[in-house]
Parts: structure tokens; C-alpha cells; sequence
């Protein structure tokens, strides 16, 4: 099993830089020219969704080890990390996108397609803009940073984390996954009850769809805390390929249940088998040397360092570059230029800006860390 002393799985990183690409993807086929990629077999390479479960459930695990780690953080500086982690990059993002959208001639653009003359179509009012800032209530959600679903969700749970993992440290990891999908029912009961389609509920920052994803983390925090656990089921008996396998095909087909059933029901056991797969390849990936070393790859990891960033921009960089380049004659060219752009932008996002506030993070807790390592030395 690949790892630093510090418990940093590299080969989780690039899982995450995978999911980030396919997310990319997810979005740039929603344009016009390339609008028949999601009808066809092909469709495997933009699984944005699936990608986003990924990304959850790294969360509970990552978190999980964070919070269990013998150095300890306190409530107060796990928030400042995490906001340091993910809103304040968010942040400045948000603020930039406000300013393009100020800046070029956001017009429909017949050939782009519904998605794309969707979103910057305003009208962005004083409110609109607070709530995007300050990630409360249901909103648009997508009408900006079409990602920024995802992070509304990852915040709120983050708030509630260090429970979720003194809870799931204290009961059998059946039980917690068992809790998990519980709430993640009572979540879409309460969806429906209000009257609407949990798929769209997820864009509007649903209050309620935050049980059904806290359900997610808790499988990545249950993961983490019972590690040793699987790690010895996974190595007996060539089980790791077997479920790598099969972690596969639950990750990139079960999409196709979308088909036999609609609807909440549909959506429920999708993300659910999508799950089940997602944490498959988690666990196989910190068994398998193979599959580690595959993720370990230059270019993979590369792609995990720069994910957020890839996440966060690579939208902001396809809209702009079509706004900027409308020409039905050019549309090709207008499209190949964005693909062009994207890792650039995100690259200079992760250097210029993620990296700096991941480091303000870390500086504004170091004192209160080394004070608390200190007393505990001293305590022996």
C-alpha cells in the first residue's frame, strides 16, 4: 500500500484528478457539436455525477484521517482549513466569473445548445448575489459557477464532520453504512414531499438532498475508520481484482438504471450503486500496487494536484471562450480552443491562488497546533 508517513494516500489524489477530468468532459459535451456523446456508448468518459459521489466519499475518508490523526485539530481550526480549502479558491473564482460575465457580450448562442445559453443569463440581483456568496439558501445554484452545487454540500457537511466521525468510530462499519442509506431515504422522502425532482434539487442547494450526501460521507468516513478491517478481507484469495472488476462496472454502467426506472427511485439506487462502486475503487486503489501505480502516473497525478482548480474553473474557461467566440463558422475552433485553455487555467489557479490558501489555512492554525503539541508532551 502506497503512502507518506503523514498518511497521504497519493493514489486518492489521482482518483480525484480522473473524476475532475470527467466532470470537464461531462460539461463540454453538452455543447451542440458534441450533444450526441452523451446518447451513445462513449458516454462512460463524462460521468460528471458519478464523479461528484467519487469526490464525497474521498471527502469522508480524507477527513476522517484528518480528524482521527494523533495530532489533532480542533473544531475551530478543521473550519479554518476547510474553508481555506475550498471557499476561499471558490471565492475568488466567483468574483472573477462576476467579472467576465460583466465584461463580454453574453448573448444565446444558437449552436451552443440549452446548457450553455442557460447559464450567465442573469438577471443576477442583489440577493442572487449574496446567496452565491454566502452559500445560503435555494438559489440557482449553476447560474454562475455551474459547479458550485457540489461545494454547498461539502460545507454544510463539513460543519456537522467531527460528530459524523465520532460517530461512525464508535459503531460497526454495517451499521454506519446502514445509517447512511437510512437518511439518504428520509432525504428523498422529504424531496418529494416538497413537491420536487431530486435531480434539479441538487442544483438549487436543496436543504433537504444535504441528508442524502452526508449519507455518502459517511461510507468514505466508515471506509477510513474500519481500513485495516477490508484491507485484510481485500488481500485473501485474489479478492482485490474480483472487486476491482466489479467496482468498475458499478462505477461506469449504473447509470443505465436510469433507464428501467425513473424518477426518485432511479436516482436513489443510481447514486447508490455508483457508490458502491466509487468505494470499491478507493479501497482496491490503496491495495493493488498495479492499480496504484497506474494512478501514480505523471500525467494522472498530476491531473489530482490541480483538481480542485480543474473543477472549479474549467466551465468559467468553456463559457468564456464561448461567449468570446460565437461564430457558428468558427464553432469547432471555439471549442477546441477551450479545451485548449482548460488545464492552463487551472494550473495557474492551483499555483497562483489554491496553494496560497490552503497555506493561509495552515498558517493560521500551526501556532494553536504546536501549543497543543506542546502541552501534550508535556502531559508525559
Amino acid at each position: 500500500m502506497s503512502r507518506s508517513n503523514s498518511q497521504h494516500y497519493h493514489q486518492l489524489d489521482a482518483l480525484r484528478g480522473v473524476a475532475a477530468l470527467m466532470v470537464v468532459i461531462s460539461h463540454f459535451v453538452l455543447i451542440g457539436p458534441l450533444a450526441w456523446i452523451p446518447r451513445s456508448p462513449i458516454r462512460v468518459i463524462a460521468l460528471g455525477h458519478e464523479a461528484v459521489i467519487l469526490f464525497f466519499i474521498l471527502s469522508g475518508f480524507v477527513l476522517t484521517l484528518q480528524l482521527r490523526s494523533s495530532r489533532g485539530i480542533s473544531y475551530k481550526d478543521f473550519l479554518i482549513k476547510r474553508i481555506c480549502r475550498i471557499y476561499l479558491p471558490f471565492l475568488v473564482v466567483l468574483v472573477a466569473t462576476f467579472w467576465i460575465v460583466d465584461a463580454v457580450d453574453v448573448k444565446p448562442i444558437k449552436w451552443a445548445g440549452e446548457w450553455a445559453d442557460g447559464v450567465w443569463s442573469g438577471p443576477f440581483t442583489g440577493t442572487e448575489i449574496t446567496d452565491h456568496l454566502l452559500f445560503i439558501g435555494r438559489y440557482k445554484a449553476g447560474q454562475m459557477i455551474p459547479v458550485i452545487w457540489s461545494l454547498i454540500y461539502e460545507l454544510r457537511i463539513s460543519l456537522v464532520m467531527p460528530l459524523v466521525v465520532y460517530w461512525v468510530a464508535r459503531v460497526s462499519g454495517r451499521v454506519a453504512v446502514s445509517v447512511a442509506v437510512g437518511i439518504s431515504l428520509l432525504s428523498f422522502a422529504l424531496v418529494l414531499l416538497e413537491g420536487d425532482d431530486p435531480n434539479s434539487a441538487n442544483f438549487n442547494g436543496d436543504w433537504a438532498m444535504t441528508l442524502h450526501y452526508l449519507g455518502i460521507f459517511i461510507v468514505g468516513a466508515a471506509l477510513a475508520v474500519h481500513r485495516a478491517t477490508w484491507r485484510r478481507w481485500l488481500l485473501k484469495e485474489g479478492r482485490t481484482r474480483v472487486v476491482l472488476g466489479a467496482s468498475l462496472g458499478l462505477y461506469f454502467v449504473s447509470r443505465s438504471v436510469l433507464s428501467l426506472t425513473s424518477g426518485a427511485v432511479g436516482q436513489f439506487l443510481f447514486d447508490w450503486l455508483v457508490t458502491a462502486g466509487a468505494a470499491g475503487l478507493i479501497c482496491t486503489s490503496l491495495v493493488s500496487a498495479t492499480f496504484a501505480a497506474v494512478l501514480e502516473a505523471r500525467p494522472i497525478a498530476f491531473l489530482g494536484r490541480i483538481s480542485y482548480s480543474l473543477y472549479l474553473t474549467h466551465t468559467i474557461v468553456l463559457l468564456t471562450v464561448l461567449h468570446l467566440m460565437p461564430a457558428e463558422n468558427a464553432m469547432w475552433r471555439t471549442i477546441l480552443t477551450a479545451a485548449a485553455l482548460v488545464i492552463p487555467v487551472a494550473t495557474l489557479m492551483h499555483y497562483l491562488v489554491e496553494r496560497r490558501t490552503v497555506m493561509l489555512g495552515q498558517f493560521l492554525t500551526a501556532r494553536r497546533t504546536t501549543d497543543a503539541a506542546s502541552r501534550a508532551n508535556q502531559t508525559y
